[in-house]
């Protein structure tokens, strides 16, 4: 009877999770990159995975995107099991992600450039788009009208007809979000949001990713060094080091971790 309640609460458990990793590996020729990595991120989650350069941050991202296949181990996104699906497949499944470097359609409108994260949620034939039929108009205008409103969530639809290059820096980091948020994710990826950005920039950063994540219902994920950002917002902490997590757990307790202080200051 025991072991059935502790069955049960297992389940209730696995089901609040987002995101379950369990030893996930990946080589490159003979160097570990990652190893044994392991991570669990509940619904609605603001969750940080921080380490010193090089510790393989972006290789986790790269595996839970797609961009590489794990030696071993599973990744369990909202219970579906996404282990080396191609990127498209796990972003249908529900991830989507920015970069460090930001990678918006420079030469776009503003506009164009969230609507090319709707694409997959609205669908035409080629018959449609060649001959411009009525359903195309249709869809055209739905989604004018659906990449409107995420701009005006975000501030940026008086801009909505700029090219992306014209943006300012922050003000483009919030249009990489705007057109990954229009794939209608569960997680959210954000790989050194703030990177390049200054003091006020940061904040009004940490105040968009507050936002996004209420009033979208998001779950999110992010690799970040600017510590007063990971302080402020993130509610847990995944650290790596040489590939492998070094510490998991409450924010406050993980940054006050000697091991954690000692992997960023050294001896």
């Amino acid at each position: 009877m025991e072991e059935k309640i502790i069955k049960a609460a297992d389940v209730r458990q696995e089901k609040g999770l987002m995101l379950n990793v369990e030893n996930l590996s990946i080589s490159f020729g003979g160097l570990k990159a990652v190893e044994n990595f392991h991570m669990q991120i509940k619904k609605h989650e603001l969750y940080g995975l921080i380490g010193p350069n090089g510790a393989g941050k972006t290789t986790v991202f790269n595996l839970l995107t797609g961009v590489y296949k794990p030696d071993t181990g599973s990744i369990l996104l909202d219970g579906e099991n996404i282990t080396g699906k191609h990127t498209i497949d796990i972003n249908h499944a529900g991830i989507a992600r920015t970069f460090q470097n930001i990678r918006l359609f420079g030469n776009l409108s503003v506009l164009d450039n969230v609507k090319a994260g709707l694409h997959a949620h609205y669908v035409y034939g080629t018959v449609s788009g060649i001959f411009r039929t009525p359903k195309f108009y249709k869809m055209e205008r739905a989604m004018n009208e659906k990449a409107m409103e995420i701009l005006k969530v975000f501030d940026l639809d008086e801009a909505a007809s700029y090219k992306a290059s014209q943006l300012p820096y922050g003000r483009q980091r919030k249009l990489e979000i705007a057109r990954a948020l229009a794939t209608e994710p569960k997680l959210l990826l954000l790989d050194e949001p703030a990177a390049g950005m200054n003091p006020q920039e940061t904040q009004e950063l940490m105040d968009t990713i507050r936002f996004v994540r209420d009033s979208f219902d998001m779950t999110i994920l992010l690799i970040e060094h600017d510590m007063k950002l990971v302080s402020g917002i993130c509610e847990e902490l995944t650290v790596l080091n040489f590939g492998q997590v070094l510490c998991s757990g409450a924010t406050k307790e993980v940054l006050n971790n000697p091991e954690v202080i000692k992997a960023y200051l050294g001896d």
